[in-house]
């Protein structure tokens, strides 16, 4: 996506649906910017915004890098189809590692246009094919849809691993916020664990009870009464075990995971607990939380901050 689409992306949808947000944080001046924008939730917008997010051009196509084609997965529940994108960097190598790349969104919105260029990162920086999943949104769709899409795809991308060209013993499921939050279900509802799992600053607790989420009632872009409104779309009355209460049992058998959590963010503890968890749980573990940040903070891309971080976490995969 080049500046000019990035700019109107601002004036048509976010700028004019956003709530303008004077932060009272020492947020890290690389993300003014960014502090001005708090996610709008209400239905109506919702559905103005993905419906520009729908149809506004992603710059998802091949070049001299990446060859990248959209294809169409069929639900398991009802038989209905949604979209994903595989992603490939041009080389030689016959078996790649493979990335499941789960967007955030707080489980109502489509992917933004920074998740398509992260996505686009990681396949470049790793060497992997990234199959990024267009899963249908929670405010609009049946209690379960989401989740149910995300575990579909990771059986997709397992059941055309040949074609694909996937080394399958190499694999990631990578999700920042509300996709992390369906990277770990997916992980725990498979019967073909992932190698790794990647969790950028992720939800977890839907009983809101840390300290940080108490604090965090008025950060910019992300905040507790958002991530409250968040969960009443998601479960739509279901009544789900929160992540931070599954057993030692339970994680045993988690891949090796890598959370990283923003230190101006109502799910920067959830983050830390679930760490804790995985490592008392004997799961290889490591944690990361950025200072001066807030969540969502790498949408500034050009930000050396984010850059550092981008570069921190394909290290990690690429190990």
């Amino acid at each position: 996506m080049n500046n000019l689409q990035r700019l109107l992306c601002l004036l048509f949808i976010v700028a004019p649906l956003a709530a303008m947000a004077q932060t009272k944080y020492p947020i890290h001046d690389d993300f003014r910017s960014a502090c001005r924008i708090t996610a709008p939730l209400g239905r109506g917008v919702l559905g103005v915004g993905n419906a520009f997010l729908g149809v506004m051009p992603k710059g998802m196509h091949s070049d001299k890098e990446l060859t990248i084609n959209k294809v169409d997965i069929c639900s398991t529940i009802d038989s209905k189809e949604f979209a994903a994108w595989v992603i490939t960097p041009k080389d030689t190598e016959t078996l790649r590692p493979a990335i499941l790349f789960l967007h955030g969104g707080g489980f109502v919105y489509k992917a933004a246009p920074y998740h398509y260029d992260l996505a686009k990162e990681y396949a470049l920086r790793t060497g992997s094919v990234v199959v990024f999943v267009d899963y249908r949104t929670a405010h609009n769709n049946p209690y379960g849809t989401p989740l149910q899409d995300c575990v579909d795809a990771w059986r997709w991308m397992h059941d055309n691993a040949t074609t694909l060209g996937i080394d399958t013993s190499k694999t990631a499921i990578v999700g920042d916020s509300a996709g992390g939050f369906l990277a770990i279900k997916t992980a725990l509802c498979s019967d073909v664990r992932p190698a790794k799992l990647m969790l950028i600053y992720p939800v977890v607790d839907c009983a809101m009870r840390t300290e940080s989420m108490a604090e965090f009632s008025d950060t910019p872009v992300w905040n507790s009464e958002l991530n409250r409104r968040m969960w009443n779309y998601y479960l739509q009355g279901a009544t789900e075990k929160s992540l931070l209460d599954l057993t030692a049992d339970e994680l045993q058998n988690m891949p090796a995971t890598y959370i990283e959590t923003a230190e101006f963010d109502c799910l920067r503890d959830e983050g830390n607990l679930f760490a804790q968890m995985l490592t008392a749980a004997g799961v290889a573990t490591t944690y990361t939380q950025t200072k001066g940040t807030m969540h969502g903070f790498d949408m500034t891309q050009r930000s050396d901050i984010t850059q550092q971080q981008i570069s921190v976490r394909c290290a990690w995969l690429s190990k």
